[in-house]
């Protein structure tokens, strides 16, 4: 008898909220409410977890799980300090017939996170990738910004250097001028009040420079206006999760003026 070649599991890609910790807001009946049903049904039928923090994923599955299954959980690490060889483990648990979860410290995993090497290493091995649905804190910010949601680029961070960062945002402002397309980047919270003084002074006039914070919370937050009014607009921004936009503003075409007829 042939001996069957054992299927390889599937990759897991699944959000977690956008919402901060905090104690009041994550209580597990509230924390459930959140996500999705079928997003609930697959956390539950997971044992293996490739996770950004351990102490994290924990905080978030012990209010989702029953407590007797989180002695079963199998987390493999997966950082901004990763390297190639950490992509060994899941890749091996993968195939090995293991589904596995990919989760990010919050949204959408992938975006501006290590796990998009596990997903390019993944296919590379010809094993099935699976996005599950779920809140983007970019796609939230760029909704509400009012820029051009049909164009639009994302910088993921920006220089740290001051100088870096100035000149990046001079170069990408006039890109956006004549290209029509919005910029879409994040920051560290700490950064934020650098960061936007930065857009602020730096940015063509003309573009309108969006902030958005604490999205996906009853507390959001979403400043969008034109660079030169926002020089005239008193304004400290929070030094929290925030998603920075700027571009120009969308626009519908004027009606066409139809001439009369001639007699």
């Amino acid at each position: 008898m042939e001996n069957k070649k054992k299927e390889s599991g599937s990759l897991y890609l699944i959000p977690t909220p956008i919402v901060p910790y905090d104690p009041a807001l994550w209580k597990p009946a509230l924390l459930r409410a959140m996500i999705s049903p079928a997003i609930l049904d697959r956390l539950f039928r997971m044992t293996h977890f490739i996770v950004e923090s351990e102490k994290s994923a924990l905080r978030l599955l012990s209010r989702i799980l029953p407590a007797d299954r989180l002695n079963e959980l199998v987390f493999m690490l997966l950082d901004e300090h990763s390297t190639s060889n950490d992509l060994n483990a899941p890749l091996a648990a993968l195939k090995n017939g293991n589904d596995c979860a990919l989760l990010s410290e919050a949204g959408m995993p992938c975006i501006a996170d290590p796990g998009s090497a596990l997903v390019a290493a993944a296919h590379a091995e010809n094993l099935r990738i699976v996005p599950m649905g779920g809140e983007s804190s970019l796609m939230l910010a760029l909704a509400g910004s009012g820029l051009n949601g049909q164009k639009f680029c994302f910088l993921g961070y920006l220089p740290v250097r001051e100088q870096d960062l100035r000149k990046m945002l001079v170069a990408e402002g006039t890109k956006a001028l004549s290209d029509g397309a919005a910029r879409v980047f994040i920051e560290t919270p700490y950064r934020n009040v650098k960061t936007f003084k930065a857009c602020i002074e730096s940015l063509p006039e003309r573009l309108h420079f969006s902030f958005a914070c604490a999205l996906g919370t009853q507390n959001s937050l979403i400043k969008s206006m034109q660079v030169a009014r926002w020089r005239n607009f008193l304004f400290e921004p929070p030094s929290q999760p925030a998603v920075f936009c700027f571009g120009l503003p969308a626009i519908l075409p004027q009606p066409q003026q139809h001439r009369g007829c001639r007699v």
